[in-house]
């Protein structure tokens, strides 16, 4: 009895050793500090340069957080002073609460940060990709308030927990220096004062570091003016090394003064009403000017030429407009009220060949047009419009005259699906129709839409 006793001591350790040499090892973890090789780089929403857009750039010798590598890509925290800069959407809605003075955001439900699409200038509509979340209970500083045409999003700092994507091409495992610089701006970005021992008592040294960290606050408003404040703040530590004695072997060592001082905050400076307003209509000619490119590539027949002079109007009706943007605009208007006029002539020998060739189909369908107007408030071939397209402007449809191609209404929708599957067909609309001093066009908002013909591809007035 005692000799298998003895045995099962001592077998009982081997198999111990044996299961533990056989425990499988932890996956060794991706994650690293990495430094930027170049200058302007983008951090984009995904891990592709095609289908996701950047949200912030990058400088030479910043250093990164990367959690993960795949594809030629580098998953980065935006934590540290590489993202100081760079910052977030958060949507306006019941989950998150405004502060009365517009400067903070209480989130009591959790919602996602989305990446502002710096290729679209920060555009609250084209900026939809979420790069993480913020919990319940967090407060966030408000830098503004974007309004978009359809959404209306709050501009914050991006938080430490988000993630963003960096083509590995363009980062390097950090050394050690640049790990632990990292590592000490995440926890403790202070400046230390240097050890005052050693110094030597001979010589008088002066040595002067100075920090400068620049941030811009921009709150937020939901009233009508938009206030941006810019401010700056500076920490100067100077260390000065100075000798107490004369320099002979009983003289104490050298001591090192130590003064810290902190320049104060200058005063935030707010944006006027009249800077708000100069800006909204430099971005109304930009939007302006990437339409006319549009348009002047359509058939001149059935282009949105007038609705087009229209807006460019506004703004040379404007007395605050500046003279760069109005000397551009009377020039587009002139330009606009030639084709304006040459598209009348256009329409008019339609016209014209249109009663002398009464067996063409286009005049057949005109005819069947005609005849079920009585029964219609608007009939005409369904197109889309090159300037209300959803993107700068509200989405419409255009409405157009089979016969010259004139635009007869255009058509708003709640169901854009609906309308596209009728491009390009004759259609008869009843519904409200009303003139839209805002949008400078007569709008129709259908109560029913019925197909009355096919129009043919070959045929149709303006591209799909």
């Amino acid at each position: 009895m005692k000799l298998a006793l003895l045995l099962i001591v001592l077998v009982l350790p081997v198999f111990s050793v044996h299961a533990l040499a056989q425990a499988p090892a932890a996956a060794p973890s991706k994650a690293y500090t990495g430094t930027v090789t170049a200058d302007n780089v983008y951090i984009r929403c995904g891990p592709s340069a095609s289908s996701a857009y950047p949200f912030g750039k990058l400088a030479l010798g910043d250093i990164l957080e990367v959690i993960d590598e795949g594809f030629g890509w580098a998953t980065v925290r935006t934590n540290g002073p590489a993202f100081r800069n760079i910052y977030g959407y958060v949507l306006a809605n019941d989950k998150v609460v405004l502060s009365p003075d517009g400067q903070t955001l209480t989130v009591n439900a959790e919602t996602d940060v989305r990446a502002p699409n710096i290729g679209a200038d920060g555009n609250a509509d084209a900026s939809f990709k979420a790069i993480g979340k913020v919990p319940v209970g967090s407060m966030l500083q408000v830098v503004a308030t974007m309004n978009g045409e359809r959404e209306k999003v709050y501009k914050i700092a991006v938080p430490a927990n988000c993630v963003g994507y960096v083509n590995l091409n363009f980062v390097r495992r950090s050394s050690a220096g640049e790990a632990a610089k990292m590592a000490q701006a995440v926890t403790a970005p202070a400046t230390k004062a240097p050890n005052a021992s050693g110094a030597n008592s001979k010589t008088i040294a002066v040595i002067e570091e100075k920090t400068t960290q620049a941030s811009e606050i921009i709150p937020a408003t939901d009233t009508t003016a938009e206030k941006i404040i810019t401010e700056q703040t500076k920490q100067e530590t100077v260390v000065t090394e100075t000798v107490v004695g004369s320099g002979s072997v009983d003289l104490p060592k050298a001591a090192v003064k130590v003064e810290e001082i902190v320049i104060v905050a200058p005063q935030p400076v707010v944006k006027t009403p009249q800077m708000i307003a100069s800006e909204k209509r430099r971005q109304t000619f930009k939007d302006l000017e990437v339409i006319w490119i549009t348009v002047k590539t359509e058939p001149l027949a059935s282009s949105e030429v007038g609705v087009l002079k229209d807006r460019y109007m506004i703004l040379m009706n404007d007395s605050e407009c500046e003279a760069d943007i109005k000397n551009v605009v009377e020039t587009r208007v002139k330009q606009l009220i030639v084709q304006i006029e040459a598209q009348q002539r256009i329409r008019q020998l339609k016209e014209m060949r249109g009663m002398l060739d009464a067996d063409t189909e286009q005049v057949r369908v005109l005819k069947f047009a005609l005849e079920a107007r009585s029964d219609y408030t608007v009939v005409g071939i369904l197109n889309a419009s090159s300037i209300y397209d959803g993107k700068r402007l509200p989405l419409l449809y255009r409405l157009v005259d089979p016969a010259v191609g004139q635009t007869v209404a255009y058509v708003s929708t709640k169901n854009p699906a609906q309308l596209a599957i009728m491009l390009g067909t004759l259609v008869g609309i009843r519904g409200e129709k009303r003139y839209d001093e805002a949008l400078r066009v007569s709008v129709i908002e259908p109560t029913a839409i019925e197909i009355l013909t096919t129009r043919k591809r070959d045929a149709a007035i303006n591209k799909q």
